[in-house]
């Protein structure tokens, strides 16, 4: 009998907004047994003849052929090189079935390639001068000749600008003082600030930008499901238009590049103000665990509270920075005067819907009244604290006092709904929605008392939305536990009051308890004790049918 092994393994990385990537890795060994290489069957024999008649043999094992494989002898992860200074790449890249080029990325931008006739073995020895100081992430790429991608581990190389930073310094070294002197924290190891222009800090971001145009389609088609913007909107070329003009600064946990946006590479009053608060987020990293907010696994709901609390607490420390006489009074009124102007602009940019403007700076606004209560409570400390418990929810930012009472959301199911829907749909999205996107779901059509009734005693959910290709159809289902049967009712009154809004009718009851709107699509609610249902689909047929999936248990 032959025996395989096979191991399979597959990793599911969400990211808010629908940029999802899944990876499957599957590996197979097989070692074939060995062939008898007599004619004469051992069977057939005595026993004691055995022995001497059949010899004893090693097996023929199948040659296991050589992964494919890359190396890279130059530059070093972590490598510090000064502006102007050049790198001497040494890579090697080998495939059984050949290697057709080695190709090199900076932030995005290609800096380097190899090109192969398909030999087994590739080369790259090359130099190469990074053009501006911060930090590069060189990705390393060798094509085999079948097409197959062969990638080595990213490279970081922090550039430094020598004379900026000899310049800079001092302001910088006092600044650092100051947020050590206000927070308490001590840095654990020194960090390496980048003055950026705002032409510069575009070009990074557009170079090095996450979000595909394809994974922008799909993003739109989510918003889209929850009315938040119609299918034509541009979410790819503006989204880069406004992470481009809203960035005053930035600190990555990733690649532990701090960035301060300037004008002239020299740091004015506002620039200052602006570094305390990206300084604070290195002490973070150093001290606590920022680097979960880059964790897509967590998704929105799941990585927005942490962002709220980094940000938050980064926001507190620049309250007290004014408060602490370290600026003149004209530097404060510059200070106020381009801070203004700035806030205002980030909130109402124009062309921005409100959902996505108030998602940016929720962090900032919600987060900095979380990280202020936690204070009042028990100074640095009850920041300290959280940082060790941290907020699970959206709910317990908007909401601190759920924070404290450990109110840890439910945890809601929702079974999937290929074999329903059929094989042409294709599930887009899914994850926790949470209070934050519920109260956005809500205003666009009723008050914020409304709002608030609705969605104050959130207790968990669960959303999902697939999409046809062919026919353009989406299908949206929102489930949600309540933490009491009127939490259950107030919210079932708010939609209801909102879907007769948005279709201009009233709902019409069907025989499983759910009420529907019809005008183009359909929208359901069913409300079931402390749980209820929305479902969004082309026709009142399939919504009825995903209901009775999913609450096969109702009358």
């Amino acid at each position: 009998m032959q025996s395989c092994k096979q191991s399979k393994s597959n990793r599911l990385t969400w990211l808010m907004g629908g940029v999802t990537t899944v990876l499957i890795l599957i590996g197979a060994s097989c070692t074939p047994p060995a062939e008898p290489t007599s004619g004469i069957s051992p069977a057939a024999m005595p026993t004691a003849a055995v022995a001497a008649v059949v010899p004893t043999v090693a097996p023929t094992l199948t040659p296991t052929p050589r992964p494919a494989s890359i190396a890279v002898a130059s530059p070093v992860n972590g490598d510090k090189i000064d502006l102007g200074q050049s790198v001497e790449f040494i890579i090697s890249a080998s495939d059984p079935d050949g290697i057709r080029l080695i190709s090199l990325t900076s932030n995005g931008q290609g800096i380097g390639l190899a090109q192969g006739t398909g030999q087994e073995t590739l080369a790259l020895n090359q130099q190469w001068t990074p053009e501006y100081a911060g930090t590069h992430q060189i990705e390393v790429i060798a094509t085999s000749r079948t097409g197959a991608a062969i990638t080595a581990d990213p490279i970081i190389l922090s550039v430094i600008d020598q004379e900026m930073v000899a310049r800079n310094a001092p302001i910088w070294e006092n600044v650092e003082a100051n947020v050590i002197d206000l927070r308490g924290l001590t840095p654990l190891e020194p960090v390496d600030p980048t003055l950026l222009s705002r032409t510069e800090l575009r070009q990074r971001l557009q170079a090095d930008y996450f979000l595909t145009e394809e994974e922008a389609r799909q993003d739109v088609l989510v918003l889209h499901a929850f009315d938040f913007v119609s299918r034509s909107f541009d979410l790819y070329g503006l989204s880069r238009r406004y992470l481009g003009e809203s960035i005053a600064g930035y600190y990555d946990p990733d690649t532990k590049e701090f960035v301060v946006v300037s004008g002239d590479n020299d740091t004015d009053a506002l620039e200052q103000w602006t570094y305390a608060h990206e300084f604070m987020h290195a002490l973070q990293d150093q001290h606590f665990q920022l680097d979960l907010i880059t964790d897509a696994s967590a998704g929105f709901e799941g990585n927005m509270p942490l962002r709220a609390l980094a940000e938050g607490e980064a926001e507190l420390v620049q309250d007290f920075y004014l408060d602490w006489d370290y600026f003149s009074d004209d530097e404060l009124i510059d200070i106020f005067n381009r801070t203004n102007h700035f806030y205002q602009f980030v909130s109402d940019p124009g062309y921005f819907p409100d959902v996505l403007v108030n998602s940016f700076i929720f962090p900032y606004t919600t987060g900095r009244d979380f990280a202020h209560t936690l204070f009042t409570r028990n100074g640095w400390a009850g920041l300290n604290d959280a940082w060790e418990n941290l907020p699970q929810s959206t709910e317990q930012i908007l909401h601190p006092d759920r924070y404290f009472a450990e109110d840890a959301p439910q945890i809601v199911t929702l079974p999937p709904l290929t074999d329903t829907l059929g094989t042409d749909w294709t599930q887009i999205e899914a994850g926790v929605f949470g209070e934050f996107f519920l109260r956005e779901y809500l205003i666009q059509r009723l008050d914020e008392r409304d709002v608030d009734a609705a969605a104050t005693g959130w207790g968990g959910d669960q959303y999902a939305v697939y999409w046809r290709e062919g026919s353009n159809d989406l299908v949206m289902v929102l489930r949600a536990a309540w933490d009491s049967a009127r939490d259950s009712d107030q919210f079932t009154a708010a939609f209801t009051s909102y879907a007769g809004k948005k279709y201009g009718i009233g709902g019409q009851a069907q025989p499983d308890g759910s009420a529907c709107w019809q005008a183009g699509d359909v929208t359901c609610l069913l409300q079931s004790g402390e749980e209820t249902l929305v479902v969004r689909a082309p026709d009142l047929e399939t919504a009825v049918a995903i209901i009775a999936v999913i609450f096969q248990d109702v009358d």
